[in-house]
């Protein structure tokens, strides 16, 4: 048999068409399908033909150097064949180290590169069916090194939604072959002056990107350079200039880019100083620089309506990036690097430029707030940062000018509050109390009677649900904040002025200053001494309901140690009056909210010693 296969092309291509039409079925290589689940595996090496991998790479060598002149269609065919060839070899997971150890990637790559050259010179006449020969070599030589340096399809799993945890990763027993020197100046060059190549064929390039870095850190690491982060950022401000292009294909592309470079993210936070040849802070600096581009510098035939539209929806997609960049186990880490690349700045700069554009306002204004709350998520450092350097007035200052809210956004700056989805009322108390007095505020200005009492009504709820949620709006200013909205009477509903004035009697039975209540009373001022204010008698029921005692005694000083790092801190001992001191308190434990965190296994647990 090796002597026909080494002395008959014939007799080899013949024994290739039988070993792939036998395993045909692990030739999956569109990127976008799960891998198929099959009982059978491909042979391993050993149990090939002697030196049959030798007489292969001869084959294909000579495929290489006759490249230059154009293949023949029978030398097409046959390269073809051993590309498949390996692609089934590689499904034997065993055999991933010893193929990519050899030289097969590199004349693959170098074959495919030529393709790529020439499908990129084809003009738009030229379009026809003698580039499908040159389309699936290329579509099949990265199928290839997806095998190679993705063999457990972590990427596939993460496109369709499935995310592998670290105790998973460390489990998968076989390691990718080493990333080829070759991958960077060839990812690099497809994507120079490649506007005839086809959207589908730079969307499997992006594909094998994201498959080399999900599929092990030490690839991933050589494959994060300058010039791919060059390219990926290139990418995606091409993503708003479709020209005649399929827009379904385009935003596939931008969605893939944004999935590599969340990706990438993730990568570097496992990843120490030393390891890495980009930073972070770089990308996220490139990344805002797109996000708020200076459309004005751009030509009157690109700032079109129509090129509007794109642009903000390229924008939204880049905004939701941010939330999933941030769903990762280094959260904090992620977070600091996000509060020093100033991305509150970016974010509010965002919603101020946004104004020049006709429609989709709403839309970006909502996954702005998204990303900010993203940024702040449990992290008393961040909504500090954010209270000093933007400030809530500001942002509601921003977001007005923006017109007339949706639902959509208000319940956003509901679910701000609340880090969480607002409806969980009852799961969820008060993470953020600021943007609650935000939406206090806004109210009046509201021309939609429902969704002031949609408002009014959740924040009656949400504020009155525990002692906690409670002392953090009287420790906000909420009471005066409600009195000055309900100074805007004639412009709220009355089940909304009803619903504030309820609130209020809830939250002064926790506390009330004199100054708040004398507020209050200066509220029931007419200018017609004989008429009533029509709040008299809600007011009157709620300060009643402050003067009234509810539930069992409770002190109304006290120490909240409900955030994870809180504590009491005692003098050092060198300051103690005596030899000891001693410290008495009542211990109160709430159970009537839950943390999905800290019920969680990696949760932390509350210790009293």
């Amino acid at each position: 048999v090796l002597f026909f296969l080494q002395k008959d092309p014939d007799y080899l291509k013949l024994w290739l068409d039988s070993f792939v039409s036998s395993y045909e079925q692990f030739l999956d290589v569109d990127f976008e399908k799960m891998p198929t689940r099959v009982d059978d595996i491909p042979p391993g090496i050993s149990l090939l033909p002697d030196n049959i991998l030798q007489v292969v790479r001869l084959q294909l060598l000579q495929c290489v150097q006759k490249m230059s002149d154009g293949l023949e269609e029978q030398q097409q065919a046959l390269s073809l064949l051993l590309v498949k060839f390996f692609i089934i070899l590689c499904r034997n997971l065993a055999n991933v180290e010893e193929i990519g150890m050899c030289s097969y990637i590199n004349h693959v790559i170098t074959m495919t590169t030529l393709y790529i050259q020439q499908l990129k010179s084809k003009t738009k006449e030229k379009e026809v069916a003698d580039q499908t020969p040159m389309e699936e070599f290329v579509r099949h030589a990265l199928a290839f090194c997806e095998s190679l340096y993705d063999p457990y399809r972590n990427w596939r799993q993460r496109i369709a939604g499935r995310f592998l945890s670290t105790v998973e990763k460390n489990r998968q027993k076989y390691k990718p072959a080493s990333l080829t020197v070759e991958f960077v100046p060839f990812f690099y060059q497809c994507f120079q002056e490649s506007e005839h190549l086809k959207e589908s064929l730079k969307c499997c390039l992006l594909h094998l990107f994201g498959a080399i870095v999900a599929g092990g850190q030490r690839n991933a690491l050589q494959a994060v350079s300058p010039a791919t982060m060059e390219v990926l950022m290139r990418v995606l401000a091409d993503c708003d200039n479709w020209d005649d292009r399929n827009p379904e294909e385009v935003s596939r592309k931008a969605e893939l880019t944004l999935k590599c470079l969340t990706e990438v993210v993730h990568i570097l936070l496992t990843s120490s100083s030393d390891q890495r040849q980009v930073e972070t802070s770089t990308i996220l600096e490139n990344y805002f620089k797109l996000l708020n581009s200076d459309h004005s510098a751009l030509p009157n035939p690109r700032r079109c309506r129509q090129w509007e539209s794109r642009f903000i929806a390229l924008q939204i997609q880049m905004l939701n990036t941010i939330t999933a960049m941030l769903d990762c186990t280094d959260r904090p880490v992620l977070q600091a690097i996000f509060l020093n690349s100033n991305c509150f700045e970016h974010l509010i700069r965002l919603l101020q430029n946004c104004k020049v554009f006709q429609g989709h306002l709403d839309c970006l204004a909502v996954s702005t707030i998204q990303a900010l709350t993203a940024v702040m998520h449990k992290s008393p450092a961040a909504k500090e940062v954010f209270k000093e350097r933007i400030g809530y007035a500001h942002i509601y200052e921003v977001l007005k000018s923006l017109g007339q809210p949706s639902r959509e956004l208000l319940e956003e700056l509901m679910n701000m509050a609340v880090e969480g989805d607002h409806m969980a009322v009852g799961i969820l108390g008060i993470s953020n109390v600021q943007p609650l007095l935000l939406l206090i505020q806004w109210l009046p200005e509201l021309e939609s009677h429902d969704l002031q009492i949609f408002i009014s009504n959740w924040l009656r709820r949400i504020c009155c649900i525990n002692r906690q949620s409670r002392a953090s709006c009287v420790n906000a200013n909420m009471v005066i904040r409600i009195i000055e909205t309900l100074n805007s009477h004639s412009l709220l509903h009355c089940t909304c002025a009803e619903n504030l004035i309820a609130l209020l009697g809830s939250l002064g039975s926790q506390s009330m200053g004199s100054e708040e209540l004398l507020q209050l009373i200066r509220l029931l001022r007419t200018e017609e001494p004989k008429r009533a204010h029509p709040y008299v008698v809600p007011v009157m029921r709620a300060i009643l309901a402050m003067a009234r005692k509810q539930g069992m005694a409770s002190a109304l000083q006290y120490f909240n140690l409900y955030h994870s790092m809180a504590g009491i801190a005692v003098p050092s001992i060198h300051k103690w009056p005596g030899s000891a001191f001693s410290f008495n308190a009542w211990l109160c434990l709430d159970q009537d909210r839950v943390d999905l965190s800290t019920t969680s296994k990696s949760g932390k647990r509350k210790q009293l010693y």
